[in-house]
């Protein structure tokens, strides 16, 4: 009998102990979720500042160039027109 007592007390300070872990502890559950989804954001910004400044640094490059190159990077990349054409811009996912 002592055992079984001995072995159910244990059990339910096992169960006690996870579940203040998980939910009350100051790293719980919840806490790692929010951090997880805010560094996902933070990499996602970090990709799009450098694609910005790939950008700059590209259009910077082709204003040194022709007009010719300039405008051809305006169409390609602005997706800019002229008042008589239509641009369809075909994007792949």
């Amino acid at each position: 009998m002592n055992r079984k007592l001995l072995l159910i007390i244990s059990g339910i300070t096992v169960v006690v102990f996870v579940v203040y872990l998980l939910f009350f502890s100051e790293n719980n559950v919840y806490k790692h979720r929010k951090l997880n989804e805010r560094i996902k954001q933070l990499d996602e910004n970090i990709v799009q500042t450098k694609n910005k400044i790939n950008n700059t640094y590209t259009f910077e490059q082709l204003q040194d160039d022709t007009a010719g190159m300039l405008e051809r990077y305006a169409r390609e990349q602005l997706n800019l027109q002229k008042g008589d054409e239509d641009v369809f811009v075909v994007v792949y996912e």
